[in-house]
């Protein structure tokens, strides 16, 4: 009877050590997997930044060098698209993707609390690592939603309107208002978002 009593005190002991074991594993599990989509999304975001810079600066200096040797209307198209291509560029340098430093953010964030390859306090990152995964989501939606795709196809057109009713180049007010659309349409169609995708699948919640 005394020995089944001492077992039962055991197992009762060990019962909320047990569990905040299994809490702490879930937790840095969880924690692992979102550090591993935002890292993901920070890579995929880079390019995407990069690629996007380098065809902005592109375009500014291409048609500005087309300016200057040509005239008349055709001069004023590449007047227009070079002054329109400074946007890309200038959005970029002003609001880069917030994945671009959050990842590292938590990144560092594990790497200071990691000990002989296990996470000392997951379930105090945990939140952390939520936290950041929303803020970037917000920022994903924020930079492909309605307002930058009404930004973009509305500062075209109105270029192009002013190319038109301005110098009567209705044939560059097209060109402008069509090809600047597309182009800035595209930059915000290929803006990687991770971070949203995870949020819309629950992570932020579950995890």
């Amino acid at each position: 009877m005394k020995r089944l009593l001492v077992g039962a005190l055991a197992i009762a002991m060990s019962t909320p050590s047990l569990a905040r074991a299994q809490e702490t594993s879930a937790c840095e599990a969880r924690v692992h997997v979102l550090a591993g989509t935002l890292d993901r999304d920070a890579r995929r975001a880079h390019v995407w930044y990069w690629a996007w810079m380098t065809a902005g600066l592109a375009l500014i200096g291409g048609q500005a060098t087309l300016a200057a040797v040509t005239t008349g209307n055709t001069q004023k198209d590449f007047i227009a698209g070079a002054a329109t291509s400074v946007f890309i560029p200038s959005v970029l340098l002003l609001q880069p993707p917030a994945v671009l430093a959050d990842a590292p953010l938590l990144d560092a964030r594990i790497d200071a609390t990691t000990v002989d390859g296990r996470l000392g306090d997951p379930c105090i990152v945990l939140p952390r690592a939520r936290e950041l995964l929303l803020r970037d989501a917000h920022d994903q939606a924020f930079a492909t939603g309605w307002f930058a795709h009404a930004f973009v196809i509305g500062g075209n057109i109105a270029v192009g309107l002013l190319l038109g009713l301005a110098f009567k180049d209705w044939s560059g007010a097209a060109k402008q208002a069509i090809g600047g659309s597309a182009v800035g349409e595209l930059q915000i169609l290929t803006l990687p978002t991770g971070a949203l995708t995870a949020r819309g699948l629950g992570l932020a919640g579950t995890f």
